[in-house]
């Protein structure tokens, strides 16, 4: 299997994951086939570097949803990053990463529909498939 493959079937995966039928249809229409790149990360030795993966693009909006098993992954792999920001070349802040695809679909502003308090894509794993149990 391809690289590019096992990241299409996590993100499907990760789709299978959302409760609520618009936002997953809302985040589809965003998604694209994964692509590498790679970006700096400001948290380890000057000039490190760390290969992720486009997943979903927002062009009007500079935002890319992506995964990386490197940096704040594998706990958090799934993150936004911005296109337009002078930070672009890196892989951002620990609050850009997240547990989930949806998570990371939210927080970045891209989902426009209602959050309840209740949703479980904020729970980390441990927690959120307890309740499914």
């Amino acid at each position: 299997m391809e690289e590019a493959d096992r990241i299409q079937d996590l993100v499907a995966k990760e789709l299978g994951l959302i409760e609520d039928s618009r936002r997953a249809a809302s985040l589809r229409t965003l998604l694209v086939t994964p692509r590498r790149d790679e970006r700096e990360w400001d948290y380890g030795e000057p000039g490190t570097h760390y290969p992720y993966w486009i997943v979903a693009e927002a062009c009007d909006r500079r935002i890319l949803l992506v995964y990386c098993e490197h940096g704040f992954g594998p706990a958090m792999p799934w993150g936004f990053l911005f296109t337009n920001d002078p930070d672009a070349a890196t892989l951002g802040m620990d609050s850009q990463w997240s547990w989930y695809l949806e998570e990371s679909f939210v927080r970045s502003g891209l989902w426009q529909g209602t959050i309840q308090e209740s949703e479980p894509w904020n729970l980390p794993p441990d927690e959120r498939f307890m309740r499914s149990t």
